[in-house]
């Protein structure tokens, strides 16, 4: 876009240049015929006889003409001169279609284009690079996501066949373990030193029957387990142990402390320790005093149980693996 004042004043001056040559063109036009008319005079002067005053005629056109064009040159602002320098030199530029700037500035504001294009494109090319590498980042990440992904699963699928082989020990070893059937060398039949004579027989149903009168059903399996474990669900006493206790009937109770505080608890009197010997190997009292220890301490106190899995450890409480996976005389599951 132009300067509008400028614009104004380039057609005022336009008009007024076509107004001129206009006007010169009718001037000419009027001293062409002039002088065509002053050059036929004198031939038709000499050809006929003039009247007076007629040979007068050219010098009144010549006025004439001398004054419309002084009219038109004052009228015009110009002189005939000047109307053909005028002419002779070169049209002016429009400023709306020439490409040469005719606007203060326009070689800067070309230049700013120029350079402002020349950031764009960097720009653009410099977003496509980052576009590119921010997919070769992506492509890179899904790689590393997919890799991670496998060694997981390789992971998760060694850790099963472990725990698969655990377990499978664990199993053998239950197994192993319900085998175990106390032998002759674990427990002593006679009198130990006289003190008990005769001891009461039993057998498995006779032991399972007060394991469920006196045990939780989620318990019996357990209890049966430990039992056939520590006595082979037979009425014994034990070998001396390394300190000289010895161990008494179905659940092989202890004659050091641990008898005697049974009896009290389940409200069973006795004389001495001669007679809470007798009454531990009555198959109903032992029972009664194994549910009591149970109560306070769990399985825990019976090293069978540690042996059979049915606690994690020797002396320890926490359930083991094969706790509550025997059946009701004492079998693995």
């Amino acid at each position: 876009m132009g300067d509008p004042e400028y614009e104004a004043e380039y057609r005022v001056r336009r008009a007024r240049r076509w107004f001129v040559a206009v006007t010169a063109a009718a001037l000419c036009g009027v001293l062409a015929a002039g002088a065509w008319v002053y050059a036929q005079v004198p031939s038709a002067v000499a050809l006929t006889a003039q009247p007076a005053g007629v040979g007068a005629l050219p010098e009144a056109l010549n006025d004439r003409a001398a004054l419309a064009t002084d009219r038109l040159a004052e009228a015009s602002g110009r002189t005939l001169d000047s109307l053909a320098q005028a002419a002779a030199s070169p049209a002016p530029v429009n400023p709306i279609t020439s490409d040469a700037p005719v606007v203060a500035g326009t070689e800067a504001g070309d230049s700013d284009f120029a350079t402002t294009f020349d950031e764009l494109t960097a720009a653009e090319q410099a977003a496509a690079e980052q576009l590119a590498m921010s997919e070769e980042e992506v492509a890179a990440a899904e790689e590393k996501r997919d890799k991670a992904a496998k060694d997981l699963r390789d992971e998760e699928s060694a850790a099963a066949r472990e725990i698969d082989a655990a377990i499978d020990a664990a199993i053998a070893a239950a197994q192993a373990q319900t085998a175990y059937v106390p032998l002759t060398s674990d427990f002593y039949f006679g009198d130990p030193g006289g003190v008990v004579a005769d001891p009461v027989s039993t057998t498995t149903k006779d032991v399972l029957k007060l394991v469920r009168k006196n045990f939780p059903a989620s318990e019996v399996g357990n209890a049966m387990a430990v039992s056939r474990c520590e006595s082979g669900h037979a009425n014994r006493v034990s070998e001396a142990n390394a300190n000289g206790t010895h161990d008494y009937g179905i659940f092989q109770i202890n004659d050091g402390g641990t008898l005697q505080a049974g009896l009290r608890r389940i409200g069973v009197e006795f004389s001495d320790i001669d007679d809470a010997r007798a009454k531990a190997l009555d198959p109903a009292i032992n029972v009664r005093i194994a549910r009591a220890i149970w109560d306070s301490r769990g399985w825990q106190p019976w090293v069978c149980s540690a042996k059979v899995q049915v606690v994690a450890g020797l002396y320890q409480r926490a359930p083991g693996p094969m706790y509550g996976k025997y059946d009701e005389y004492g079998r693995a599951l």
